[in-house]
């Protein structure tokens, strides 16, 4: 069974910086479908402020065709309140608004011989009733999957170097929340984490568990990624294969997918494109 992950995106009908490379996945998609299609967050451009974003960038999805399942990103549905740097705090309004829209927050399939589980990152360390409703719903997938391992989905990656490292970060997890949601993992059968949200392709294994960064289809930061990866960041998508009990990926980077670098931008503007003026494309 194939399954694509796109991850990033960030559309929007305002703000249509990536809509090429988005128009490139699409053509890709359309060409060589899957069986199905699973958005790993930031669909949209600035969708805690603008509901629309999130319409829009679901509306693009459907018109695809394909069978897809997504989860929130920050730029979705916002961050956890402990922990928003963009002053974006989850609310219910937000998770509303994403529920309408596009569907759960978080979700599992059963396809071929793996269980698929889709969180959100966002609600983890938010102290909301939905974060214990997630971590009800998960102790509850991985606990009645049988024999089936587990590809878990989800927005941020759980940990950068160190899973062990408590200092306040946007980038992955916040760490009140790290240490049990591994073991979980860990215990529940996941093999694969697959996220997204750092706009860079990365793999690395944690105590028996593979950890993979999808890249964005929309922008990266050079500076960033060459300074703190040693890594020049391409845009693109990742293509599982599910062969009985083994899976593989492959990473895609597609030749009409253009490297869109706002390293300048995000330098002068707190590490954020939501500052960018509205362009129609």
């Amino acid at each position: 069974m194939r399954i694509i992950q796109v991850s990033d995106t960030h559309l929007s009908p305002t703000h249509a910086y990536f809509a090429m490379n988005w128009a490139s996945f699409r053509e890709d998609m359309r060409a060589d479908p899957p069986a199905l299609l699973v958005h790993s967050g930031d669909l949209a451009f600035n969708g805690p402020i603008l509901e629309r974003d999130i319409a829009y960038a679901a509306g693009e999805i459907k018109a695809i065709g394909v069978d897809w399942l997504a989860i929130p990103g920050n730029h979705d549905i916002g961050e956890s309140p402990e922990y928003s740097r963009l002053n974006q705090p989850v609310t219910p309004n937000r998770i509303a608004a994403w529920r309408g829209l596009v569907g759960p927050q978080f979700w599992l399939r059963d396809v071929e011989a793996w269980r698929l589980v889709g969180i959100d990152t966002s609600l983890m360390a938010s102290d909301l009733p939905e974060e214990r409703e997630q971590n009800a719903f998960l102790a509850e997938a991985l606990g009645t999957r049988g024999k089936r391992p587990v590809l878990l989905f989800m927005h941020m990656p759980p940990f950068d170097l160190d899973p062990d490292d408590p200092k306040r970060t946007t980038s992955v997890i916040p760490h009140p929340a790290r240490a049990a949601f591994l073991d979980t993992c860990v215990a529940g059968g996941v093999k694969i984490i697959a996220c997204g949200h750092l706009h860079v392709y990365r793999r690395l294994r944690h105590r028996g568990m593979e950890i993979v960064w999808a890249p964005p289809t929309a922008m990266v930061d050079v500076r960033r990624v060459q300074t703190q990866r040693r890594r020049f960041p391409r845009p693109g998508y990742l293509e599982w294969t599910l062969d009985g009990r083994r899976v593989s990926h492959r990473l895609i980077e597609p030749p009409r997918m253009f490297v869109i670098d706002m390293s300048s931008w995000t330098a002068g503007s707190g590490g954020t494109v939501t500052s960018l003026p509205p362009w129609a494309g």
